[in-house]
């Protein structure tokens, strides 16, 4: 039994009509009953066709219920057979009037016959079920069919529990784009020295350094200086080429691509291990001066975003590309967090320093997370406020489970794009656990399906950031970067961050 059914009908050339039923009675082998009840006495005046109700408070004209009923009853129907998966020809689905607290006193007009209970049928519970069978069975055809399946979708198009929720998504997207709006604030730094020619900026991470580095080649390319933008990571470098599209006169490529392109343009041999950290960090450095040497000087300005990464030796062969090494323009941006790193060695010299003592790319709840790694001068938060931070114990056996988990709630429940989240480890993507299907979702180094989402190592996504990072597969135990690794990998949140340790 249902009580108080409503919906909305809208039939080929009429109005959209708000439609009720009092109460649906339901079974699965006598059918369906839509009805219609009446409190008080109820009278019906043949010479004016016109009905009446009295009771506590007064007399008053009332619509014919059983043509209330008739409505409701037949609207019902078209209803349910509208909705997904209604058997053919189950029923039958009818209607009646029930005078819950009034008994009848006259005879029942023809079209009130059969589909009449009265208060007298209400006190007997055997005398009302045969009743209600009985006129179940006076709307029965030779065709109806009964069953479950009928119970189901009932239930299904009228009785399920509903949610309207707030979708994280909308928390994220507004956190989000109050970071994505560049301020005329962030840029005030690069306003303070724009006649300083060469200069170091430090900061945290999420200070803004890649923006502002992004931005000083701009202005200089726009005053006619030829500038090289150069970085360690090679996504970092890509991201920053696609976001300064077809500025002319800058030149942006990851340190070790500036290498091979300019030793394959130079003839310059790169033979050796690529597998061992010292044909990066000497060999192929030291091939790039040899190219320089042939090549000769081409830029008048150069900018060096995430400069902690870079390596002593690799800043000489770097000068040489300027057309004036000693005095050339030189803008250096570095993180400043002393927990980590140290001020880069082997910078020109000359270099005026400035800090950047604010964070604006992180929400405040991000900032704190990463500021639990950081030491150093005193940082303020320019973020706004956004979602609490998630925090999950895993084990090797439950990581898989619970991210699956926290995918599904924050995708399929929050509504945020698969698009718009990265999942970070310590590994490299190839050889991650991770890698692969998790839950409904394609855990993958480059997305490109609908449900495909960036798995990418923490130290690759470097510079890099997305509205919502999923840390994984770290151990504060087992890491020994464990530091390194959080400062980085919360940093790259914008706006949501869970974090899954691994616990032993």
């Amino acid at each position: 039994m249902l009580h108080h059914v409503r919906w909305l009908e809208k039939r080929p050339g009429r109005d959209p009509q708000d439609s009720e039923a009092d109460f649906v009675l339901a079974h699965p082998d006598h059918g369906i009953l839509v009805l219609e009840a009446k409190g008080g006495s109820c009278t019906y005046d043949a010479g004016t066709g016109e009905w009446t109700s009295r009771g506590k408070q007064g007399t008053s004209t009332i619509k014919d219920p059983f043509d209330q009923a008739k409505d409701a009853g037949y609207g019902f129907h078209r209803q349910l057979k509208d909705s997904p998966g209604w058997p053919s020809a189950w029923g039958p689905v009818g209607y009646a009037v029930c005078f819950p607290d009034a008994k009848l006193r006259s005879e029942p007009l023809p079209h009130m016959t059969d589909v009449l209970i009265d208060t007298d049928l209400l006190r007997s519970p055997g005398d009302l079920e045969a009743r209600l069978i009985e006129i179940c069975d006076f709307w029965r055809r030779g065709n109806h069919r009964g069953g479950d399946n009928g119970i189901r979708v009932l239930l299904d198009a009228f009785a399920h529990d509903v949610r309207i929720e707030h979708p994280l998504r909308f928390d994220v997207e507004d956190a989000d784009r109050g970071i994505l709006e560049p301020s005329d604030e962030q840029f005030r730094v690069l306003d303070m020295l724009d006649g300083e020619r060469r200069v170091a900026v430090s900061g945290p991470a999420g200070s803004g350094k890649t923006l502002l580095a992004a931005e000083k080649a701009r202005r200089l390319a726009a005053q006619g200086f030829e500038v090289l933008l150069t970085c360690f990571n090679r996504p970092l470098a890509d991201h920053v080429r696609a976001g300064l599209g077809d500025v002319e006169g800058v030149h942006v490529a990851g340190f070790h691509q500036l290498c091979f392109d300019l030793c394959r343009e130079a003839g310059v041999g790169t033979p050796g291990d690529r597998d061992a950290r010292e044909f990066w960090d000497e060999q192929l450095p030291a091939f790039l001066a040899e190219a320089v040497d042939a090549l000769g000087p081409r830029f008048d300005a150069l900018i060096v975003d995430e400069a902690q990464d870079f390596d002593e030796s690799w800043w000489l062969p770097l000068q040489m590309l300027l057309r004036d090494p000693d005095h050339g323009i030189v803008y250096v941006f570095s993180d400043d967090n002393q927990a980590i790193y140290g001020r880069p060695v082997g910078l020109p010299d000359g270099l005026v320093t400035a800090r950047i003592p604010e964070v604006w790319r992180n929400t405040s709840p991000i900032f704190d997370a990463v500021m639990a790694f950081y030491e150093g001068s005193k940082v303020a938060c320019r973020g706004p406020d956004g979602p609490q931070i998630e925090m999950l114990s895993v084990t090797a056996d439950t990581m898989k489970a619970e991210l699956s988990k926290v995918l599904h709630r924050l995708i399929t429940e929050g509504d945020l794009r698969p698009r718009d989240v990265a999942v970070l480890t310590p590994h490299a993507a190839d050889h991650s656990p991770l890698r692969g299907k998790i839950g409904s979702f394609q855990l993958v180094a480059e997305p490109s399906a609908k449900k495909d989402i960036l798995l990418a190592s923490i130290y690759r996504y470097k510079g890099l950031d997305a509205p919502a990072v999923m840390l994984c597969d770290i151990d504060r135990y087992v890491e020994e970067d464990f530091k390194k690794l959080m400062y980085v990998g919360c940093s790259r949140a914008r706006a949501y961050l869970a974090i899954l340790l691994t616990e032993i």
